[in-house]
């Protein structure tokens, strides 16, 4: 009589009929998960030789494929347009901060969500991986402040996938696929799934802070173009400050402070002087019984540049001819920088 074993070199019955019980599992206790199936990139009109196409490849799988060599990325990758239901599990917890690092960050942003092995790649024809998308319709937010606002799903994105420990059963063969998932961006990975921004009514428009940031970032520029619109420096706090425009007697403009070579001789608390004959130019404030030292007006370290603003060396106020074309100077990097067009006409 041969000795029993559990394990065989090949998927036996008792192999089939865990995976059977096993899938049964998922479908009862488990959650709708929505895929994206991630089926390559876009074909790319370039003759950079870092850039592979996947028509001048003979691959099996597009998605083996990577774009591009020099960065090592897909950055304009292609999705099934149908989406397949898969039943996944995974343990819920808090969104919490962690203010332990520095900043701060989500401690439950990230999903490790387990899927029957043998349910998923009937239903899809692979196995799970980096770059597939889940929509998660049990996350949807339905219950917003604008009533008329539409609800939309929690994505997901695939960050790295492999067999579960867990998964292993009695037989030693694995029956659940692992997945780490991580919260989807409005980036260009994804513009197949999220639409463009031209369509009000597009996934990238719902998701994306963009619209807001550039709607911030202006109204920052307006409220302190209304407030310096001259552009003249932030200088009247300071000590013996020159009006930088035409004068005007109603403006009280810069503390005027005396400038000696000797301390007075009857100082009262609080009284402050600049010391001329110190190099570089040394103010000091009496406190009590003594001078005590405030600032150093040297070339490194002066008061009156900490606070100078910095548009004139941040921005170009020029608008520079390159070529033939004037290019404005006062530009935004979005503006300046756009993304590879990967329309094949």
């Amino acid at each position: 009589m041969p000795r029993l074993s559990l394990y065989k070199t090949e998927k036996t019955n008792d192999y089939y009929f865990m995976d059977k019980t096993i899938g049964e599992q998922f479908l009862v206790g488990g959650t709708s998960f929505l895929v994206h199936k991630y089926i390559g990139v876009e074909e790319i009109h370039d003759d950079d030789p870092a850039i592979q196409n996947p028509g001048a490849l003979d691959a099996a799988t597009k998605e083996t494929i990577i774009q591009d060599l020099l960065f090592l990325e897909n950055r304009d990758r292609k999705y099934d347009q149908d989406i397949y239901d898969l039943r996944g599990i995974y343990n819920v917890a808090d969104n919490d901060f962690d203010l332990s690092q520095f900043g701060f960050f989500l401690t439950a942003d990230v999903l490790f969500i387990n899927f029957h092995l043998n349910t998923m790649v009937d239903i899809m024809g692979r196995k799970l991986m980096p770059g597939d998308v889940f929509e998660l319709p049990h996350l949807r937010d339905d219950l917003l402040l604008d009533a008329d606002a539409p609800a939309i799903n929690k994505f997901y994105i695939v960050q790295d996938a492999n067999r579960a420990s867990e998964g292993f059963s009695q037989t030693w063969y694995p029956h659940i696929w692992r997945v780490k998932c991580s919260p989807l961006i409005d980036s260009q990975e994804y513009k197949d799934i999220l639409g463009t921004a031209d369509d009000s009514d597009s996934l990238k428009n719902m998701l994306s802070r963009y619209t807001k940031e550039i709607e911030v970032n202006d109204a920052i520029v307006a409220a302190a173009v209304k407030e310096n619109p001259d552009n003249l420096p932030d200088n009247k706090h300071l000590a013996n400050a020159e009006y930088p425009g035409p004068w005007n007697a109603e403006d009280d403009w810069g503390e005027s402070i005396a400038q000696v070579t000797q301390f007075p001789s009857s100082p009262s608390t609080g009284d402050y002087v600049i010391r001329t004959d110190f190099s570089p130019a040394r103010m000091f404030e009496y406190t009590g019984n003594k001078w005590q030292r405030r600032y150093d007006n040297d070339e490194t370290n002066r008061w009156e540049k900490t606070t100078f603003p910095a548009y004139d060396y941040t921005s170009n106020l020029e608008d520079p001819i390159i070529g033939g074309d004037t290019i404005e100077g006062a530009e935004g990097l979005s503006q300046a920088i756009k993304p590879r067009d990967t329309d094949p006409t």
